[in-house]
């Protein structure tokens, strides 16, 4: 209920975390999750993938296979995920964190912005600004708490560093 009664688990798996969940329209659940574990060696915990359910919790399967962290998604207007990731495929080891999409399925993964983005090395939770192609996030810097900077980015604008970014 809008008021917060009438909650119920719909997951629950040994040692397992299941987090930051978004209602699609089709009414299931995409969420992050460590169900299939990986070590991460940088800040020594269990990495996490983007999985999706029905609204009952049923069906719970993988989207993605990212050996770090793929987490923080959110919806697009045009029905693309929008999801901060965390990887070192490409890229210098302190600027970790870029903006990708997906496909609810978890077809066509593709760079939003800031994959060798130097500062800041990360972009926490993404959000499309309602009618337009720009997303407003949060910078920080990377093994640290997720706090920093508000800011907009326009990808027309540039799909790295500082050209893309139109206000912090």
């Amino acid at each position: 209920s809008a008021d917060g009664s009438g909650l119920r688990q719909l997951t629950r798996a040994p040692g397992v975390c299941d987090f930051d969940p978004i209602y699609l329209p089709d009414d299931s659940i995409l969420f992050s999750s460590t169900r299939e574990p990986k070590y991460n060696q940088c800040s020594q915990d269990i990495a996490a993938n983007l999985f999706r359910m029905q609204a009952d919790g049923a069906n719970i399967h993988q989207v993605d296979r990212n050996n770090l962290f793929n987490n923080q998604a959110s919806l697009m207007e045009d029905g693309r995920i929008l999801y901060a990731r965390w990887e070192y495929v490409d890229r210098n080891f302190g600027d970790a964190h870029g903006l990708w999409t997906t496909m609810p399925d978890g077809v066509n993964h593709s760079i939003f912005w800031g994959n060798n983005t130097a500062v800041p090395g990360a972009a926490y939770t993404p959000r499309q600004i309602p009618g337009t192609e720009q997303v407003v996030c949060i910078f920080g810097p990377h093994h640290d708490h997720l706090w920093g900077a508000m800011a907009i980015i326009d990808r027309q604008s540039g799909l790295d560093g500082r050209v893309g970014v139109v206000h912090t």
